[in-house]
């Protein structure tokens, strides 16, 4: 594909809870298209998006897969994610890349719980969505009730573009609207253009296709109407009307080729052949092979040695891509995700979906393994940078963080297929947090043994919940040199990655209040030393005290069954607003702590005879009562332990977490 004959492109995602269809879906697509002769099958491991040997033994999409293909003169760059909440970090960052999706939805399930972390996410990024509803074939398929469900709870602005007959069983077909229910769609468009409606009231509600779908394209784009298409993915059905939508309503990819290069790096795989493959996303600008690029947050340049694209789980060379390409950068061994590469200001912002709550320890089965496992998480780290890797020497503890349970198990496998390491993961623990109780004071002299010279002291105040960090100095640089100061204000997130209980503090203020360097024998590590070893003091003083995760939950279920549940959330420390109760049914909303309700969706599940269903969120960090929560001791050498500190500092010990 040369510049000069670019087509149009679609960069869309696919999105979905699990088992909803979407993986599905995506190989009806690819056969719709012409692109492969036979849809593949998740449940017999031939699907050409599940690329891991591990996504075709368990039937489970584990990494996003970027899949491109050709419909209606368009080229088609999709990203098929995954739908388990354990893999929420792929759709995150695919969220990224994309410029519009398709939410599959079972027309037998309707909303679940991944269903609607996504449509608060793509609602968050502003993305224009494209409903499917799935499984209108399957036992239990309500196509009307489900849209009635999306309407109540997650917008009224939505359109059919087609409906369903015969649901619940293998003679489901597909029929146009009648003239009826087209009327109510054209009124819908116009409603959302005063020029169309106008015309709508000029001729009596009749209007050509032509008149109102290009208003509807426009509606669509700025998410003022979401188009519905029912179908059955496993048969076919309704595929190539969800094609067709896709090219009618759902936006362009930016063709700004001869506009300076702007593109982010969003995923990071390793072949057995290229080596570290970075993706990349471009939104302007243009990538030939041997460019120098100019990475704006690593504040370095990358030099390109070959171009990417993937096609069917394989990549294929390719010269150069283009703005609105999503292609593979070979070349770039120090790239991480969420680096900008070019001009920074046509990236959108990253999305936070959600963030890892639990940690587990990693050890070998073979104590022989123990660097090499170390090495193949450090490698599994830098492509999923959510698992945040720890190595804490002096301990021989390997840690990662995870979402849940199934990602250890997909690692387990992964470690074993990819490295050939076996290994077990620890019961998951929940990651707490700290912040001072109170205000106090730490200082450091680190004078001896020359040469060295760093003399700081800190003032630390407890802050506002969820406020993070802030740090000023009023420090003069006659006393303090501005080279020194800004080795001090770097090292602040190190030096408090772990407080007196052992977990990262947060929510506090910090001044640089006293302190002088020596015209001398100051160096910048002085200084870092020195305010690892005060900051520390200074927590001790302030007395810190632990933040537990919360959950925001929302429980539906028969309402004979409301004694129980409320019941339960008090006794896991959880709380609620008053209970609504519609149709036989409840809704109950509040917040919980994670600790104590890791399992409850099990247990709701029981209660309720399979009828409850649990809806939960991130909702931050709260004080964590007196006797609950875990204290761990310091991972490392401390720098409370101020002799050992020095030694290691000045290299007479070693401890590689550091």
């Amino acid at each position: 594909m040369t510049m000069s004959t670019r087509p149009r492109i679609r960069n869309v995602g696919i999105l979905a809870h699990v088992d909803a269809g979407k993986t599905t879906l995506t190989e009806a697509m690819l056969h719709v298209s012409g692109s492969i002769a036979e849809a593949g099958r998740v449940d017999k491991g031939t699907s050409h998006s599940d690329g891991l040997d591990v996504e075709r033994r368990r039937g489970i999409s584990v990494r996003a897969s970027s899949l491109s293909f050709d419909w209606r003169e368009v080229h088609f760059q999709l990203i098929d994610t995954p739908g388990h909440v354990d893999f929420s970090a792929e759709v995150e960052r695919s969220l990224r890349v994309l410029d519009g999706a398709v939410l599959v939805i079972s027309a037998v399930d309707g909303i679940q719980t991944q269903t609607e972390t996504i449509w608060r996410a793509l609602e968050a990024r502003g993305l224009p969505v494209c409903i499917f509803l799935n499984k209108t074939d399957s036992v239990g398929a309500d196509a009307a009730a489900v849209v009635a469900q999306l309407k109540a709870e997650f917008s009224p602005d939505l359109v059919w573009l087609n409906r369903a007959v015969g649901e619940g069983d293998g003679g489901v077909a597909l029929i146009d609207l009648d003239d009826a229910e087209w009327a109510e769609v054209i009124e819908a468009v116009a409603a959302t253009d005063e020029p169309l409606l106008d015309q709508w009231l000029a001729h009596d509600g009749d209007l050509e296709a032509e008149q109102w779908q290009p208003v509807l394209a426009d509606a669509v784009a700025d998410r003022r109407l979401f188009p519905v298409v029912c179908g059955a993915a496993k048969s076919g059905l309704g595929v190539e009307a969800v094609l067709d939508a896709i090219v009618r309503y759902l936006p362009d990819a930016p063709a700004a080729v001869d506009a300076p290069l702007s593109a982010v790096v969003f995923r990071l795989d390793h072949d057995a052949k290229l080596g570290r493959v970075a993706g990349v996303r471009l939104f302007a600008g243009k990538i030939r092979t041997r460019d120098r690029l100019d990475n704006v947050t690593a504040a370095r340049q990358e030099q390109v040695t070959q171009i990417k694209r993937m096609r069917l789980g394989r990549y294929e060379d390719s010269p150069e891509l283009g703005a609105g390409d999503i292609g593979f950068l070979c070349g770039l061994p120090e790239v991480r995700i969420g680096d900008i590469l070019g001009d920074p200001s046509a990236v959108p912002g990253g999305y936070t979906l959600s963030a890892p709550l639990l940690s587990v320890q990693v050890t070998p089965d073979d104590a022989a393994d123990f660097a090499p496992l170390a090495a193949a998480l450090q490698q599994l780290s830098s492509e999923d940078p959510h698992l945040d890797f720890r190595w804490f020497q002096d301990e021989r503890e390997l840690h990662v963080r995870i979402m849940g349970t199934v990602q250890t198990e997909i690692l387990t496998e992964i470690l074993q297929t990819r490295f050939g390491l076996g290994a077990q993961f620890s019961a998951a623990t929940v990651i707490y947090k700290e912040t001072p109780a109170t205000a106090g004071e730490g200082a450091e002299s680190y004078t001896m043994p020359k040469p060295c010279w760093a003399i700081v002291r800190f003032e630390l105040e407890p802050a506002l919940r969820d406020s993070g960090i802030s740090y000023r100095s009023q420090v003069g640089k006659s006393d303090i040199d501005p080279k020194y100061q800004n080795e001090i204000a770097n090292r602040i997130a190190h030096a408090l990655e772990q407080g007196p209980k052992g977990w990262e503090v947060t929510d506090l203020s910090i001044t640089l209040a006293e302190g002088c360097h020596h015209l001398l024998h100051s160096r910048p590590g002085d200084f870092k030393l020195a305010t690892d070893m005060a900051i520390l003091k200074g927590l001790v003083a302030t007395e810190t005290k632990l933040l537990e995760p919360m959950l925001a939950f929302r429980i539906r279920a028969p309402e004979q069954y409301i004694g129980k549940v409320t019941g339960d959330v008090v006794g896991m420390r959880g709380s609620f607003e008053p209970a609504t109760i519609d149709s036989g049914q409840f809704t109950l909303t509040g917040r919980v702590p994670l600790a104590t309700s890791m399992e409850y969706a099990i247990r709701l599940s029981s209660v309720t005879g399979g009828r409850g269903a649990l809806f939960t969120s991130f909702d931050g960090y709260q004080d964590c009562p007196p006797e609950q929560g875990v204290e761990r001791a310091y991972k490392g050498i401390s720098p409370l332990d101020r002799a050992k500190y020095i030694l290691w500092w000045r290299g007479a010990i070693t401890d590689s977490f550091r």
